[in-house]
């Protein structure tokens, strides 16, 4: 009746499997999966939304398997030692859940699954030992008439649920903090709203195929939506000027990567970004700004933010005030000139496979 919401992601967790893993230690398999149907009813009951029915009807099938499989695999090691069979209780179940829940999200069509299923695979695997020393004392308790000691269990498990919870609030008020700063951008210069959308979206796919794991690139998304956040301290008169810009003006606005860069450096959560945000108008000729890096020296996530900021620039729905939008193949051309110099050989190459096969 106490699960952790993860809201942003449509998420419950739940902490009932050290005790379902009880029931399975004095019931047998049939108790443990009852237990868990049970379970999903009473967190359906709590559930806010009025998707009900439909969450249930998702989640049913895989719990109901999870456990089944589960009590398999403790009923497969009859005769061996209790510990070890509650061990491959455990193991089976959390990674026959892993499984289908990752397999019902990309059926679904979620795009960028692949960062929450790297989060639950750590998750399950940080709350095994937990899980396990809980459902120990549980099952030993039950076993030993001691259901004194029952409710005492509820402590560890709270721990870990506060645990969790403050992590995840931690995360998501960095999200808001993202937001905000994207807003206010947004607000100064409402060409920006479905450009910074775009340029992350483009970034984490071109990520993703670069081999990037899935909370770097996830993490690389977030980075291409605030690239910009340093224009916030550009001149309005200067950076939306439809004529060309003075030596001058052009060196004030060259600024905003470094302005973007001390924005976010005062905040711990957005540390790593840091220098990709500052580099991310580096060149592999050298010729880049604020400090002509070598082609070595900047890193791959402000490679891809470059290539993918400069193909919106260019083919993006929005209309700038100093240049008429191009064709999407026109773009492709303009990248495929700049490559080695202005832009990333590789990076360009795997950016165009992701256009053509549809993936961005």
């Amino acid at each position: 009746m106490r699960p952790v919401h993860f809201l942003r992601e449509g998420v419950f967790l739940s902490l009932s499997l050290p005790f379902l893993a009880g029931l399975l230690f004095t019931g047998g398999p049939l108790a443990s999966l009852v237990g868990e149907v049970v379970v999903l009813l009473l967190a359906t009951v709590v559930r806010p939304g009025r998707r009900k029915v439909f969450w249930l009807g998702l989640n049913l099938p895989i719990v109901m398997t999870s456990s089944a499989l589960g009590g398999l695999s403790w009923w497969a090691l009859g005769g061996q030692h209790w510990s070890l069979r509650m061990a491959a209780f455990f193991g089976s179940y959390l990674v026959v859940n892993y499984l289908l829940v990752n397999w019902m999200n990309r059926q679904m069509g979620a795009q960028h699954f692949g960062s929450h299923a790297l989060d639950g695979l750590r998750s399950a695997v940080l709350c095994f030992g937990v899980y396990l020393l809980t459902a120990i004392g549980i099952g030993v308790s039950l076993r030993g008439d001691a259901l004194w000691i029952v409710p005492m269990i509820l402590i560890p498990i709270e721990l870990l649920r506060r645990i969790i919870s403050e992590h995840k609030l931690m995360d998501d008020q960095a999200y808001e903090t993202m937001v905000a700063l994207t807003v206010m951008l947004q607000r100064a210069h409402p060409y920006t709203h479905g450009h910074l959308e775009r340029v992350g979206r483009l970034a984490e796919d071109v990520g993703r195929r670069l081999g990037l794991p899935a909370t770097r690139a996830t993490l690389l998304r977030k980075a291409a939506v605030l690239h910009d956040i340093g224009k916030i301290g550009i001149d309005e008169e200067v950076l939306d000027k439809p004529t060309k810009l003075t030596e001058a003006e052009y060196e004030h606005v060259k600024q905003h990567s470094e302005f973007g860069a001390r924005i976010l450096s005062h905040s711990d959560r957005f540390q790593a970004i840091v220098p990709w945000i500052k580099h991310h108008h580096e060149r592999p000729d050298g010729n880049g700004y604020p400090s002509r890096l070598g082609d070595k020296e900047i890193p791959l996530e402000s490679k891809v933010i470059a290539v993918s900021d400069a193909y919106d620039a260019m083919a993006g729905t929005e209309k700038r005030s100093y240049r008429d939008s191009m064709t999407p193949e026109e773009a492709i051309a303009e990248l495929e000139r700049c490559s080695g110099t202005q832009f990333d050989r590789r990076v360009v190459e795997v950016f165009i496979e992701a256009l053509r096969g549809g993936v961005a």
